[in-house]
């Protein structure tokens, strides 16, 4: 994911980006009203001037009222007054008007117009307008240049486009700024929980000096975490406990009964009995031992054996030492690696992991079947999969079978107590690899990402 659109998702950002429309708007609302209330002003007072000059103009005497008008053009040195005195028939008598616009009432309101004006330039010029009809039959036109008006309303336009604009871009660019902060701590945040994910309980998130609401959640699930951490110790230490003190009393159950089996010799009715309680100890001893061996994984006391692997030859080393069991069966067990990059890792306890999956592999396919173990190597890096041709998993338990004593429906008759795939999960986790379940079509395909990867 690009860096723009990490931001473009962050909260800050969005907020920012929509105060910043919400400002625009405001600006551009306040910027209209301002130019509809300087631009009604203006007309107001242009149209209470022609009024004024309408009622001069009407109360002179006809043989005056034209000498008047010309006078008044002359004193217009800016040019913004429009007059003109017509015959009943049209045609000009005074004034720097040539002819009557159409289209306009001569009922003496005032209206704004295109018109052309005589000595003052070629185009149309815009203009409040009033023509009035007087006693004797003459038109009277008065009118007023309100070019201003527009250039104003103009510049107006310009500003709303740039202040609208310069306030969105300030408003991404603050946005982007704020949201930088932010958007690292929630990067750092989100590599701790990967570490957590992984399998490392005390790692914690980093809490700054700000007291945001970062931080103020960071602290909350700190605490958290630390509630986590006490209630699983426990748990895990009472349960280690339990494994650890069981197994003397049970290794000496054994012994006891392994003397009573030798001294009971072939007695028909004891040694069966003696035989299937031996038997028992052995499976529960065997579950102790498992237990322990998941919690001292777990507990990360083996990353001392952490080296530079080749992982072909643990595929090799594993296949072989489980080849015999793939006879018995009848099972075509058959390896095929590439040339990966050395990976850095336990190499006993990664063929212990391999073992673990090719023996639950080989339990589950039928006599006959096929077992291949695949190296290859990904973009990320390099990938084992182990696939077989037995009786598969159901799309609902391939997360339960990682779990301790999950014994799916399909091997309840089977030889096992549900720890082999907790080993493995546990060895994956120790060195941060990922796993992946999935359909074979028929049987089960086992995938391990041998590089950094949240399970």
């Amino acid at each position: 994911m690009s860096i723009s659109s990490k931001v473009s998702r962050t909260v800050v950002f969005r907020l920012t980006l929509f105060y910043s429309l919400f400002f625009a708007l405001c600006v551009v609302m306040l910027l209209g009203f301002v130019y509809w209330q300087t631009a009604r002003e203006m007309n107001r007072r242009v149209d209470q001037i022609l009024t004024l000059e309408r009622r001069h103009f009407v109360s002179l005497s006809a043989d005056r009222l034209p000498d008047e008008i010309e006078r008044s053009v002359s004193r217009d040195q800016r040019h913004v007054y429009l007059y003109g005195l017509f015959s009943p028939d049209g045609h000009p008598i005074a004034g720097n008007m040539d002819q009557l616009p159409g289209g306009i009432p001569m009922n003496g309101g005032i209206y704004q117009v295109d018109l052309l004006v005589r000595n003052i330039q070629a185009d149309p010029l815009s203009a409040r307008v009033m023509i009035h009809r007087l006693g004797t039959g003459e038109f009277l036109l008065l009118g007023h240049d309100v070019k201003q008006l527009i250039e104003f309303g103009d510049l107006m336009k310009i500003t709303f486009a740039w202040g609208g604009t310069l306030t969105i871009l300030l408003g991404l660019m603050f946005g982007v700024f704020l949201s930088a902060h932010p958007l690292r701590r929630i990067e750092q945040i989100q590599k701790v929980c990967e570490l957590i994910m992984l399998g490392d309980i005390k790692q914690r998130l980093p809490v700054g000096k700000r007291n945001d609401e970062l931080d103020m959640l960071a602290a909350i699930v700190n605490r958290m975490l630390d509630e986590i951490e006490r209630l699983m110790s426990e748990i895990k230490g009472a349960g280690d406990n339990i494994a650890h003190d069981l197994r003397t009393p049970l290794t000496r159950l054994r012994v006891l009964l392994y003397r009573v089996q030798q001294q009971l010799g072939d007695a028909p009715v004891q040694r069966p009995m003696v035989d299937q309680a031996i038997t028992e100890v052995d499976s529960l001893l065997l579950r102790f031992r498992a237990l322990l061996r998941i919690s001292e994984i777990e507990n990360k006391q083996r990353r001392a054996g952490f080296k530079t692997i080749r992982l072909q030859d643990i595929l090799e080393q594993a296949v072989s030492l489980i080849a015999p069991l793939a006879e018995e069966k009848s099972i075509q067990l058959s390896l095929k690696t590439a040339t990966v990059n050395p990976i850095h890792g336990d190499g006993e306890l990664l063929v212990e992991a391999m073992i673990n999956l090719l023996d639950n592999a080989i339990k589950f396919t039928p006599a006959d079947g096929r077992i291949e173990v695949r190296l290859t190597h990904d973009a990320n890096g390099p990938r084992i999969d182990i696939i077989d041709s037995g009786i598969g998993i159901r799309e609902s338990e391939k997360i339960l079978v990682l779990n301790r004593f999950y014994r799916s429906e399909n091997d309840l008759n089977l030889p096992g107590y549900g720890l082999g795939l907790a080993i493995v999960m546990a060895i994956i986790k120790l060195h941060g690899f990922g796993l992946e379940l999935s359909d074979a079509g028929p049987g089960t395909r086992v995938t391990i990402f041998c590089w950094p990867h949240s399970i």
